[in-house]
């Protein structure tokens, strides 16, 4: 009977322990937000193909027309070929016209990579062929698969020539408006980050570390639970929009002085030319241990928050073991304001793209005249006539003999003038028949 009990006892543990299981993965699968980092072109994948080594929580795709470039690839990132109809298994060159016609060719299977995804993350070296080309056509396909994007976009170095730089700044122009969010890294930056005696290789691959540290603190908050959890609905609201310039960056750091020096590196990346000033969306997440204190939460939210009082900032907090004595933030702002160029720079791609967007008016459509038999008169402009205004009228001469007439003398005109009247007046009241007679009296007959 005991053992009866026993082998009772144990299905029942197992029972439960699967209820929980089953349970927990619910959970998780509520919680968590799908995440695809889709690298376009040969610098986009090897850009992807070194963020996936140290990344995870996310699904990686890198997307190209050369073959040869693909095998490159690690494991842990998908290679997918387009357009080889076109470009037949090689690259672009620096033709964007055709990186575009490929990405147009295979733009149904390039839709499905981003059907299902709750954010899709696009990173491209701008100034070749497939990067600029292709990536317009992958950002409109994410936008018809109602797919939240956001764009992470390299810039050629000066010393690549201009021809390359007018490529990139056409290929934004063509971008900007199709995602809801972007971010600008010129190459020229990397000099900020490493010194004269960094290896080419190396001096990449610090920048593509940067890179990793940030979208693994942009990952980890919207997959992790937190004391004060953000999930995809904020992250929803953050995204809003059209064409927002954005500014992402993730430090961590330990030690008793952690909290100031935080601040001062992650409100200043020294791969953007610009910063957090502006943004009226902000969504930031601290992770540490459980001994995080109070008052640096207050410090490092007061910092933030004093950039615009305004903006809607989105604020979380979790725990994780890895962070213990260490404490990180992940900032994403949201609407940040260009750096300003000089009188003989040109103006950025970004206010290229406002103004074709402000310029573009409603179109109105016009009545068709009126078909009739008759033949139309030709209607001929009126010369325009000048109204001149009529000479003022002369001033009448006054008579110099009625001037110098006195008082007395005027009495006497006007004494006979009232005689000359009454005159006439008995005549017109004196009937026809008599006026004869009188006459003759008058006369002396």
């Amino acid at each position: 009977m005991a053992k009866k009990r026993k082998k009772g006892s144990t299905r029942l543990k197992k029972r439960v322990q699967k209820r929980k299981a089953r349970n927990a993965e619910s959970l998780e699968g509520a919680r968590k937000t799908k995440v695809r980092v889709i690298g376009i072109g040969g610098g986009g994948g090897s850009i992807v193909g070194e963020i996936a080594r140290t990344v995870g929580k996310a699904d990686f795709v890198a997307i190209n027309t050369d073959l040869q470039a693909q095998k490159t690839l690690p494991r842990s990132v998908k290679g997918f070929i387009f357009g080889q109809e076109l470009t037949r298994g090689l690259g672009c060159g620096m033709d964007a016209l055709l990186g575009e016609a490929a990405a147009r060719a295979g733009k149904d299977r390039i839709k499905k990579l981003t059907e299902g995804q709750d954010v899709c993350i696009l990173v491209a070296s701008l100034g070749g062929g497939t990067g600029s080309g292709a990536s317009s056509v992958v950002a409109e396909a994410a936008r018809e698969a109602k797919c939240l994007t956001l764009g992470i976009f390299t810039l050629p170095f000066s010393f690549e020539g201009q021809k390359r730089r007018e490529l990139a700044d056409t290929a934004l122009e063509k971008i900007i408006p199709l995602l809801n969010a972007y971010v600008i890294i010129p190459n020229e930056n990397i000099f900020k980050v490493i010194d004269a005696k960094t290896p080419l290789k190396a001096a990449f691959s610090a920048v593509n570390k940067r890179l990793a540290e940030t979208l693994e603190g942009f990952i980890d908050t919207l997959s992790l639970p937190g004391l004060i959890n953000i999930d995809f609905a904020d992250v929803k609201t953050l995204l809003e929009g059209r064409g927002r310039l954005a500014y992402l960056n993730s430090v961590a750091m330990q030690g008793d002085t952690k909290t100031q020096l935080l601040l001062k590196e992650v409100l200043n990346n020294p791969l953007y030319d610009y910063g957090i000033a502006g943004a009226d969306r902000m969504m930031f997440n601290l992770t540490g241990d459980k001994a995080m204190k109070m008052q640096e939460v207050a410090d490092i939210s007061k910092s933030i928050s004093s950039f615009n009082t305004k903006a809607r900032i989105i604020f979380g907090i979790s725990f994780q073991q890895k962070f213990r004595n260490k404490l990180r933030i992940a900032l994403f702002a949201m609407g940040c304001k260009e750096k300003e160029r000089g009188r003989d720079e040109k103006p950025s791609p970004v206010k290229l793209a406002r103004k074709k967007t402000a310029s573009k008016k409603p179109m109105v459509r016009l009545r068709p005249p009126v078909q009739t038999d008759e033949p139309q008169k030709k209607t001929t402009k009126k010369p325009v006539v000048k109204k001149i205004p009529p000479p003022a009228p002369k001033e009448q001469k006054k008579d110099p003999e009625r001037q110098r007439r006195s008082a007395v003398e005027v009495k006497k005109a006007q004494d006979q003038e009232l005689k000359d009247l009454e005159k006439r007046e008995r005549q017109w009241d004196i009937p026809a028949f008599l006026r004869n007679t009188r006459r003759e009296e008058q006369e002396g007959f």
